[in-house]
């Protein structure tokens, strides 16, 4: 196969280069029916490559600006043995300057390779902030040749008060032990500690053979430019502490939360994991002591490529910084497996909690997801790493993987929620994705454990023999040891429980530890996934709009579709062609360059030069949810395969059709 570039972006007029003749026409699947008060744009992939573990964040006070943080690499479990195989770990960062349709990669100044857990978020007075994890020796993930081999665990955090146009950092925030899980938050009161960026952060180095799991704050002043040294907070035995999303509230009040997971669970107490928080009115010096907030339910660790119930997931929490009716309201996701007879074990659910009064008291856990549990026979359902996001408006928006529309619950797709009333009431579970995601055909369709009990294999060594082990080796012993047994208990003498496949990548078949969702300023959400769509783990952003009061969305003028050419851009990439069969495929989309909204259904007409036989393609279902594209909104690609001669290069005559209102 030879590859050669189409020109970019070519306007669709009369007599438009394109260099081959059309022959056929594309078929398309259109996007199923959304509800009325929520519309979705068009599925665009961020960039090439594939990724795992993404966040997104929107400038405050220009919608039009979005960063994207997200990595590459991580563990991988290749075989069943639980034998780690190490891989490397680097960042990736994206941004856009016109509202997610296109997207362009950075780089941070004095970036370096082993970089996990990213994250982004957006602070008062214009600046956003980038927060990545790094590796050192002796810990997850391993070292690149040219990687600095640290002693100290390393936190890097970089800002920019330009949308981009430069950079401050990056902080080091060293620390005395490897972080892992760092999550930030920016103060947004009129307080002294207005600007401060908070890090909160837990021990990864021998989590899971020592008992004294640790919590640790930084916080960073003047644009980050001033960083405290890493302050204790907590040391709890029991189980790994993972921190999660502190929170700011109006009055500059610091709320750390965060969760500890890896209970033995025999202990009938521990069948859930405690939800803390902590604190602190004083800027980070003092914190009340850990409270138990609530529990979250049992999820599971990915053990395998071929034994998993649903991905390990972490609990995300965001609040309300708007001067609205519910302001300060704290809202906390999470996935957890129910319990119940053997139809419903391993069936996971998207569960939320909110706090009205800054986190001292907090809701029932209520059910997001509003589809029916498995029938008894039918395979288990999963609904994995939600996210939830607060817009302008106080709307709150949650987005998960779901696998509820395939048949066999291989594939997942997007799903999205919202609540206008503080997380009351949330509406209709609407679709995000316009194409269902697959594990490979090697881990299809079903993966089945008939044997739940502890791995036989698994040496009894002493702590003594195990100290002397570098972290991969103790994980790579203990944590098989302790994963199979806790499954064993949860199990019980389900000894033939059906267990599902789940993602599938370089995370471990998984696509990270969480997903990113941001609401712009004109109140759009624009949640950020993996998708493996195209058969790799790729970065794909969308739109979601939550219109008022249940308003509908604007309607298409009345009458024919007409010749729109003229009012688009057609989009082209690179074109594959095949010479043993003489065709050429190539990907093309819409822009909509016009000032009104261009509506659906929308044809693209092509006759074919120097006697070629033309074609055309429906861009039905690649338009969004409502088969419309806003003033500068780009359409998903439509896939035209066009059949070409020895040394023909034909112009084809491009005219499009459909209505422009709106």
């Amino acid at each position: 196969m030879k590859t050669s570039a189409l020109p970019v972006i070519a306007r669709v007029a009369t007599g438009a280069a394109v260099g081959v003749a059309a022959a056929l026409i594309s078929a398309t699947t259109p996007l199923a029916a959304q509800s009325p008060e929520v519309v979705v744009g068009p599925n665009l992939r961020v960039g090439p490559g594939q990724f795992n573990e993404p966040w997104i964040a929107a400038s405050p006070d220009n919608s039009d600006f979005l960063i994207a943080v997200t990595q590459t690499g991580g563990m991988s479990f290749p075989d069943p043995t639980m034998a780690l195989t190490l891989s490397t770990r680097s960042n990736a960062s994206f941004l856009s300057r016109n509202g997610g349709v296109s997207w362009e990669p950075f780089t941070l100044p004095g970036d370096e390779t082993g970089a996990f857990d990213p994250m982004v978020v957006p602070g008062p007075d214009g600046r956003m902030w980038i927060l990545y994890c790094y590796v050192g020796a002796n810990t997850m993930g391993g070292l690149l040749p040219d990687q600095p081999v640290r002693t100290e665990g390393t936190i890097m955090v970089w800002s920019t008060d330009d949308e981009g146009a430069t950079w401050t950092g990056p902080a080091r925030l060293r620390s005395p032990v490897p972080p892992d899980h760092a999550r930030i938050a920016a103060d947004w009161s009129d307080g002294p500690n207005r600007g401060r960026l908070y890090v909160v952060w837990n021990d990864v180095r021998d989590s899971f053979i020592r008992d004294d799991f640790q919590l640790f704050l930084h916080t960073l002043d003047d644009g980050g430019n001033t960083v405290s040294e890493p302050k204790l907070l907590t040391t709890i035995p029991g189980g790994k502490l993972v921190a999660t999303e502190p929170v700011v509230l109006s009055d500059g009040a610091l709320l750390v939360t965060f969760y500890q997971y890896f209970f033995p669970l025999s202990d009938e107490a521990n069948a859930q994991m405690p939800f803390f928080t902590m604190r602190s009115e004083d800027g980070g010096e003092t914190f009340t002591e850990p409270e138990v907030a609530f529990r979250v339910g049992t999820h599971s660790w990915p053990y395998a490529q071929t034994e998993m119930t649903s991905a390990f997931t972490l609990p995300i929490v965001a609040w309300d910084r708007t001067d609205g009716p519910h302001a300060d309201n704290i809202y906390v996701v999470w996935d957890g497996v129910t319990g119940g007879d053997a139809a419903t074990v391993g069936t996971s659910d998207v569960w939320f909690r909110r706090s009205t009064d800054g986190g001292r008291s907090w809701s029932d856990e209520m059910r997001l997801n509003d589809n029916d549990p498995p029938a008894p026979g039918d395979p288990l359902d999963d609904r994995m790493l939600p996210v939830v996001e607060v817009n302008r408006d106080g709307v709150v928006g949650v987005a998960w993987y779901d696998r509820r529309r395939d048949e066999t619950r291989r594939c997942w797709e997007l799903f999205f929620t919202s609540s206008s009333d503080g997380g009351e009431t949330f509406g209709p579970n609407v679709p995000v994705a316009s194409a269902p995601s697959c594990p490979p055909p090697a881990h299809a369709p079903v993966a089945r454990v008939h044997n739940v009990a502890a791995d036989p294999d698994v040496k009894d060594l002493t702590e003594e023999e195990i100290a002397k082990m570098d972290l991969v080796q103790r994980m790579t012993v203990v944590m098989a040891e302790q994963s199979r047994n806790a499954r064993a208990e949860y199990f019980g003498d389900l000894g033939h429980a059906s267990l599902e496949v789940s993602f599938d990548n370089a995370r471990g078949n998984q696509p990270g530890h969480y997903l990113g969702l941001a609401g712009d300023a004109n109140g759009v959400f624009h949640p950020l996934w993996i998708s493996r769509r195209n058969g790799i783990d790729e970065l794909f952003t969308t739109t979601v709009e939550v219109t008022a009061d249940g308003a509908s969305a604007p309607a298409a003028p009345a009458g024919e579709e007409t010749d729109i050419t003229g009012e688009l851009l057609v989009v082209a990439g690179p074109v594959v062609y095949d010479a043993a069969s003489g065709t050429a495929t190539v990907e093309v989309q819409l822009r909509n360059v016009s000032d009104g909204v261009v509506h659906g259904p929308v044809r693209l007409r092509a006759e074919g030069g120097g006697g070629g036989a033309g074609g055309e393609w429906s861009f039905e279902g690649r338009m969004g949810s409502h088969d419309r594209l806003p003033p500068g909104g780009l359409s998903e690609p439509v896939k035209v395969e066009l059949t070409t001669g020895p040394g023909v290069d034909a112009r084809l005559d491009f005219r499009v059709y459909g209505r422009v209102g709106g």
